[in-house]
């Protein structure tokens, strides 16, 4: 039986996240590739929405029409990793249908610790991409809605609890409700950059400088254009602009959340994932230098392509509402990933255990709290400024790109020197996976550099705290065996004869202390009740009122409690009890009320609650609870319940 309190949390819960799913239900839950693309590409399709303005915010120095030239070559720089990045993947996918990811890829082929290194870069990066997403989902929002500027904070942490909420009610219902924002974003974009392409071939291009005679590399204008930028200038663009790949990997990490078959619906969700990207991150980015935009302070990049584009009708709001939206949900895709990884991590032994326990919806709820959590924590300590999160963003990821390619080139070729195997066989995988690791490393390299004094410094530290903190919980789990493992090793002698002693604390006369009397006596003929007088006179009149052959000659001990605790006075009375009598087993016998309405537990004064919490740490005493139920009565299942029939206090 439940308690009340329980009871009433079983049917908020039922409420808020729907009926419990049975595990074999679990299929059921599979994605096909139109949600699949709703839950695993939000992050990255999403990123079109800042990853053009962060690379524009950096030029913005050098002067506009630099930025703008620049801001394309960056732009197909970017595009040309995320290209080799996904065909990464795909390998990654290939050779682990049952979700790979960068955990798992580092931990079997370049050893555990680098394997817990890929995971704390992930975990850290999943937990920015929340806070940074959902920074920039109210950005767009306050665009739109000056009125709304100035309680930022609040509505980020508003949209991280809903998502959270969503996802708690199950992966299925997750991608359900994701797939309109997602797909309305994609639609919104693609009329966007079609209508903004229809003016360029009309005439109303408006580009920062003409394709003329003398702008070619080396030409006079081209170096006067671009006589401001440096190259450290342009690392910086291009490392605020590696954001756009946040996310990419997510695909790979929840192969198995994909109907069957896992892998060739995951490889085609990857596949129409980048394309999308391709797309529309170009065409931002092209569409910006052909109106000659720069980033301002109160409104987007792409609320200002918006504006140019379609005015301030309809479209525009359209524009800017997909777009909050997706910013406010690519946050699933951490909330997908996160859960998984951490469940992942927790079954390894270097998390805890309870992170690998699947909820009542077939999801890691604990995973998905724990994130929430930690995003709403950094949207609090950056004041929900994407400016100052983005700075943070992309090292994690990063890392995890560079050691999971590294580790699938070392797959192959432990493969190809396998019996029947050769590396020619493979060579196509080595390429693309060693390529995948080296332009990942460089960018890793970039983006570390140019950011750290910004704020990656921070995630250079936490990543390894995060893994220092996995190997503590390794320890204990280590340490908890080991001791287990001891004392199930020792002899234990076995004296049916020993003697039990029974102490039953006492909280008044009522049919309480009758029940529990009667299980004292099935227990031992040594037996004393233990009355804790917080009042002294209430004591005295207790002691005066306890009926000696009413509870069978059972003999009373008052324990004065000056401070007016339960606690204290009662272990110290077991502790003597447990000197003077070192062969006896003490049975320290609590009651307990139990009613059947929840609003009714709060008129008990919650004492044995109390004596159970903390003298459950008392080595070498056997505390038992007995429950007493309030209007209830005997069940089906036949187990024997009492009804109260005087007024008592437990």
């Amino acid at each position: 039986m439940s308690s009340p309190s329980n009871a009433l949390a079983h049917r908020i819960k039922r409420i808020l996240f729907g009926r419990p799913k049975r595990t074999d239900q679990q299929h059921e839950e599979r994605l096909g590739i139109f949600t699949g693309l709703a839950v695993f590409s939000a992050d990255a399709l999403s990123s079109v929405a800042y990853a053009s303005e962060e690379i524009l915010l950096i030029l913005a120095v050098a002067g506009g029409a630099a930025a703008g030239v620049y801001s394309l070559a960056v732009g197909l720089a970017i595009v040309a990793l995320v290209f080799i990045v996904a065909a990464s993947y795909n390998q990654t996918i290939h050779a682990y249908p049952s979700g790979g990811g960068s955990y798992v890829v580092s931990k079997e082929n370049l050893g555990m610790r680098a394997g817990l290194t890929a995971g704390a870069a992930l975990l850290v990066d999943y937990v920015l991409t929340v806070a940074v997403s959902t920074a920039s989902g109210i950005a767009a929002v306050t665009s739109a809605l000056p009125v709304l500027q100035g309680h930022e904070v609040a509505l980020c942490l508003l949209a991280v609890w809903i998502v959270a909420w969503v996802n708690l009610r199950g992966v299925k219902e997750s991608g359900a409700v994701f797939a309109v924002p997602t797909y309305g974003f994609v639609v919104a974009m693609f009329l966007m950059i079609g209508v903004g392409g229809y003016r360029a071939l009309t005439g109303h291009w408006d580009p920062v400088a003409p394709i003329a005679a003398g702008f070619g590399l080396g030409g006079s204008q081209f170096k006067a254009l671009t006589s401001d930028v440096t190259i450290f200038m342009l690392l910086r663009a291009f490392a605020s602009g590696c954001t756009a790949l946040s996310g990419i990997e997510a695909v790979s990490n929840g192969v198995m959340a994909f109907k069957r078959p896992e892998p060739d619906n995951a490889i085609k969700t990857m596949n129409l994932e980048r394309t999308i990207l391709y797309v529309m991150f170009i065409g931002v980015t092209l569409l910006a230098y052909g109106f000659r935009l720069m980033p301002t302070a109160g409104e987007t990049l792409l609320s200002q392509i918006a504006h140019v584009t379609f005015g301030t009708g309809p479209l525009y709001y359209l524009v800017q509402a997909t777009t909050a939206l997706i910013l406010l949900l690519a946050a699933n895709t951490a909330y997908a990933d996160f859960p998984r990884l951490t469940g992942m991590i927790a079954r390894d032994g270097f998390l805890p255990r309870k992170l690998a326990n699947l909820g009542d919806t077939l999801v890691f709820h604990y995973g998905i709290l724990v994130l929430a959590l930690l995003a709403s924590s950094l949207i609090v300590i950056f004041r929900g400024d994407v400016h100052l999160l983005i700075p943070l963003y992309a090292v994690g990821v990063f890392l995890a790109f560079t050691m999971s390619q590294t580790g699938m080139v070392v797959h192959w070729l432990k493969i190809a020197k396998k019996p029947g195997e050769s590396l020619k066989r493979h060579a196509w995988s080595v390429f693309i996976n060693g390529l995948g690791a080296l332009l990942s490393g460089v960018a890793l390299v970039v983006i570390a550099m140019t950011k750290f004094i910004h704020g990656a410094w921070i995630v250079c530290i936490i990543i390894p705290l995060l893994v220092a903190y996995f190997l503590h919980v390794q320890g204990y789990y280590k340490r908890f065996t080991t001791r287990v493992t001891s004392l199930l090793e020792q002899p234990m002698p076995i004296d049916s004869a020993q003697k039990v002693k029974v102490v039953l604390t006492i909280g008044g006369l009522s049919p309480v202390i009758d029940h529990a009397m009667r299980v004292a006596r099935r227990l031992s003929d040594d037996i004393t009740a233990v009355y804790v007088a917080v009042d002294p006179e209430l004591g005295e009149k207790f002691e005066r009122k306890w009926d000696l052959n009413r509870h069978g000659g059972v003999p009373l001990a008052v324990l004065p409690s000056p401070y007016r605790d339960v606690v204290p006075p009662l272990r110290k009375y077991l502790d003597k009890l447990q000197h003077d009598n070192p062969d006896t087993l003490i049975n320290l016998l609590v009651p307990v009320i139990v009613t059947n309405e929840p609003f009714d537990e709060y008129l008990h004064n919650g004492a044995a609650d109390m004596i159970l919490r903390e003298l459950r740490y008392s080595q070498g005493i056997l505390v038992t609870e007995i429950p007493f139920y309030v209007n209830m009565h005997a069940s089906a299942a036949g187990v024997l319940c009492y009804e109260a029939t005087e007024t008592g206090d437990d």
